[in-house]
């Protein structure tokens, strides 16, 4: 999907037909003229995309509530929403709708997890998988191999060694990885996979490498990250990548820009930070269960302010 702006026009109109459509009087004639008005431009039906994404996104959250607001056609709560759905349109390069990958396949994944949720799974071999926010998965095992795909974000697996019967396999979009040991860690990023062995070590073999040439052992208590021609060197592992396993976001002297960007994964909506407050420095141990009280903080302790254009859209500015 492209990355272009929309319209602020058609934004207005792709919000206008999709809050009308939601509506449970709508007719066969009103869905086939929205259905018109989709295929009149290639920016109409993106905009249409874009809203039924952030409508997903948000009524995870905001559950009955954002239903009866779409459902009362007189309401306020129906007019902001359609302010609100226009602007997220017409913004959507800023925000989580400009990503790149298409999202069918976190939506058609075997398992998922919404933002800010993290749930355990168990694995028919015995072990399991603490996925993180916003992560999803696909698992298949048969009487040969032991395979699990991460699509998106992050999970930890803790698995008992099978691998000399029946290896298990990770694949990400950048490597495929076998584990020789029993508990690892690895994360999704946009254009490389984030990889920790905590017990046993893995190989991994980067998806466009020649050959063993890419191939690389990575022992236990080492990291790296892995993009589809070749790891990088192993560092020792930076223990706060397992902090998420307690709810914690811990930083230190980390840019605030990079700490919105991890804290933004853990809330719903859009969470920005302006440039002019980007490179200010953070430290300190959040917890990840109340993000209002996090940029409460953040406010108390820097030279920022926090403003709420709508619970789901939240800027860092520069105090005044």
């Amino acid at each position: 999907m492209s990355d272009t702006p929309i319209d602020r026009r058609i934004a207005r109109e792709a919000a206008g037909w999709f809050v009308r459509l939601q509506n449970s009087s709508a007719g066969a004639a009103e869905h086939a003229a929205g259905a018109e008005w989709r295929a009149r431009h290639a920016d109409h039906e993106r905009a249409w995309q874009l809203a039924e994404r952030f409508s997903e996104r948000t009524q995870q959250f905001a559950g009955d509530a954002a239903r009866t607001a779409l459902e009362r056609p007189r309401s306020l709560d129906r007019r902001q929403t359609l302010k609100t759905l226009a602007l997220l349109i017409a913004a959507a390069p800023l925000g989580f709708a400009a990503q790149q990958r298409l999202p069918w396949r976190e939506w058609q994944a075997d398992e998922r997890t919404a933002t800010g949720e993290q749930r355990t799974l168990h694995l028919p071999d015995g072990g399991q998988i603490r996925l993180n926010t916003g992560s999803a998965v696909d698992i298949a095992y048969d009487d040969s191999v032991r395979r699990v795909r991460l699509i998106t974000g992050e999970m930890l697996v803790e698995a008992p060694r099978e691998h000399a019967r029946r290896p298990l396999i990770v694949d990400t979009a950048e490597a495929q990885i076998t584990l020789l040991g029993s508990r690892f860690l690895v994360r999704q990023y946009p254009h490389s996979t984030y990889l920790a062995a905590l017990q046993g070590a893995v190989l991994v073999r980067p998806r466009r490498s020649r050959g063993d040439d890419g191939l690389m052992h990575l022992a236990a208590g080492r990291q790296t990250h892995v993009s589809p021609l070749a790891a990088e060197p192993a560092l020792a592992l930076a223990q706060h990548r397992l902090d998420w396993i307690s709810g914690v976001l811990r930083a230190e002297k980390m840019r605030l820009d990079a700490f919105i960007g991890e804290l933004d994964r853990y809330r719903p909506g859009l969470l920005r930070c302006d440039p002019a407050v980007a490179g200010l420095l953070i430290s300190g141990t959040f917890q990840l269960r109340d993000t209002d009280q996090v940029l409460h903080a953040l406010s108390q302790t820097l030279p920022v302010s926090v403003h709420y254009r709508t619970p789901y859209w939240v800027t860092l500015t520069a105090r005044t």
